[in-house]
């Protein structure tokens, strides 16, 4: 049981680091900069309140007030689940009121977001963030009720087309990322 975690929490360092570093792409519309290329490289530290894995299901889920550190890559959420069948990471649900995120970029600067659902699709490289969604560098800003971001083409998505008017979607750019 132990080796199964282990080779989970390895698998999880990598696509944990590469889900939020993703999000934080996602901010290319703010700014095109990457995540730190070392947190990559450091140890993922995980605290819970309690953790259930469930080998034949693929499945383990943290739940109450959940952290997540890996450098400066930083997740707190109510209930983080990993969707890992056969060993092999697929989906990371994370929720909570909200669910918040942020990591430092290669030029210094700080992307932070927030949802009250995030959710990311392994296999798809596909990031949805949910209720409340929100994604900022320095000044700028990028809000919805729901985020799509695929780190595939880079193409993102936002508000709600099956309900207009609800969840608007809200943008501020400052140019070359400077305010008066």
């Amino acid at each position: 049981m132990y080796k199964l975690y282990l080779s989970l929490v390895n698998k999880l360092n990598k696509t944990v680091c590469f889900f939020i570093a993703s999000i934080a792409l996602s901010t290319i519309v703010l700014s095109p900069v990457y995540a730190l290329k070392d947190d990559i490289e450091k140890p993922v530290h995980i605290n819970a309140d309690s953790v259930l894995f469930n080998k034949a299901k693929g499945l383990a889920v943290y739940e109450g007030n959940v952290t997540i550190v890996q450098g400066t890559l930083d997740i707190r959420a109510s209930k983080i689940e990993i969707n890992a069948v056969n060993n092999e990471i697929s989906r990371i649900t994370a929720s909570g009121s909200p669910v918040s995120f942020q990591q430092k970029m290669d030029d210094g600067k700080l992307a932070k977001g927030k949802a009250n659902r995030v959710i990311y699709q392994v296999k798809e490289k596909r990031i949805v963030l949910d209720g409340n969604a929100s994604i900022s560098q320095n000044n700028d800003q990028f809000a919805s009720n729901h985020i799509e971001y695929s780190t595939v083409n880079g193409e993102l998505k936002a508000g709600d087309k099956k309900a207009p008017g609800k969840g608007r979607v809200k943008a501020i750019f400052y140019p070359t990322n400077k305010t008066k």
